[in-house]
């Protein structure tokens, strides 16, 4: 539970509970940054294409793709990303 909102995360083969716990506290992490804080549903509705940018760095075709939570807002603010 993410302030008003539910997220539940499954998988399956390679995505075991450590694996998804990592998915998950990814999400969560990018929804707070997305929304600012907890999101209520209100907030989170105005949000939702953001958040949907969020979801779409971290998940590709049912595929773990990043986890790292600053990689995934420069992203979504579609700058190019820099080697570190």
């Amino acid at each position: 539970m993410l302030g008003d909102v539910c997220i539940y995360v499954v998988g399956k083969d390679e995505y075991d509970e450590l694996a998804l716990a990592e998915v998950i506290f990814v999400i969560t992490s990018s929804v707070k940054d997305a929304c600012g804080k907890p999101p209520t549903e209100r907030l989170f509705l105005d949000k939702y294409g953001k958040i949907c940018l969020c979801l779409d760095e971290i998940v590709w075709k049912g595929m773990l793709e990043n986890t790292d939570k600053d990689r995934i807002r420069r992203l979504i603010r579609l700058k190019p990303p820099t080697d570190v």
